[in-house]
């Protein structure tokens, strides 16, 4: 019963396929065969551009030589591209501290110099850092060194033609005259520690100071002008056994960090 089956589903099948080739021998099947090509015509398409592109793309090396120099100009290549990645980031970052600079300069009277930072002092008792401009563009020390809208960063303690030394606020022989922006004004004297720390000391006991003052230069000093940024009070110290309150700082910009800074020119 199978077998009889079988025989007809061979017969019908072949039946069908000598119907298509008399149907594709008289041209009645054309109008079919013209659909279904246009249906089937833009995959045909992409799938030849695919293989002309793997083609193209890939290379096969006659030995391990030419496989090997073919692997070095390729990390030649990529090397290249990093570091052109990185020169465009590092300018993007200059340009924008630039920008920041220029800002300032133009918001107030005082003059100042743009500089670039050079060096650093890399022993952790001193926190200096070496700028590329000195006595032929004005810098005297004691001036003011800012960075951005007027954060304070430190002092020039040296100068020569061609560069300048500039002490900043967390070294242990920095001492910038303070106001803390609050209802009572307090006066004190912002000191470095070691690199580790910045305190603002000399508070009165008596004086309200809270986390999150804002801590500014006095103008008490003759080269230093008033209302530049030193940081925020961090923390308190407020011992009965002792005269005065200290505060403890956050920096209004990270010392660690610097590469564009600006010299305020003042006599």
């Amino acid at each position: 019963m199978l077998n009889i089956r079988g025989k007809k589903t061979y017969l019908f099948l072949g039946a069908i396929l000598i119907l298509l080739i008399f149907l594709n021998y008289v041209g009645a099947l054309n109008f079919l065969k013209n659909k279904l090509r246009l249906l089937f015509l833009p995959l045909f398409t992409q799938t030849n551009n695919l293989s002309v592109n793997v083609g193209n793309n890939y290379e096969f090396f006659k030995d391990k030589a030419s496989f090997f120099n073919a692997y070095h100009d390729c990390r030649l290549q990529v090397e290249d591209k990093s570091i052109g990645e990185s020169k465009i980031k590092l300018l993007e970052q200059e340009n924008a501290l630039l920008r920041e600079a220029l800002k300032f300069n133009e918001s107030t009277t005082a003059s100042s110099v743009i500089a670039r930072v050079i060096g650093k002092n890399i022993e952790q008792t001193d926190q200096t850092i070496l700028i590329d401009r000195g006595t032929e563009d004005g810098i005297k020390i004691d001036q003011p060194v800012i960075v951005g809208n007027g954060i304070l960063i430190g002092k020039i303690i040296k100068s020569e033609t061609g560069l300048s030394v500039v002490r900043l606020l967390n070294d242990n022989a920095s001492k910038i005259g303070a106001t803390i922006l609050s209802s009572d004004r307090s006066l004190g004297i912002v000191e470095g520690g070691y690199g580790l720390s910045v305190k603002m000391n000399f508070i009165p006991r008596n004086e309200t100071v809270k986390v999150g003052d804002i801590i500014v230069t006095s103008g008490l000093e003759q080269a230093v002008p008033r209302g530049l940024l030193i940081g925020t009070v961090t923390a308190i110290e407020n011992e009965t056994y002792r005269p005065f309150q200290a505060a403890l700082l956050i920096p209004g910009t990270d010392l660690s960090k610097l590469s564009i800074i600006s010299v305020l020119i003042t006599k």
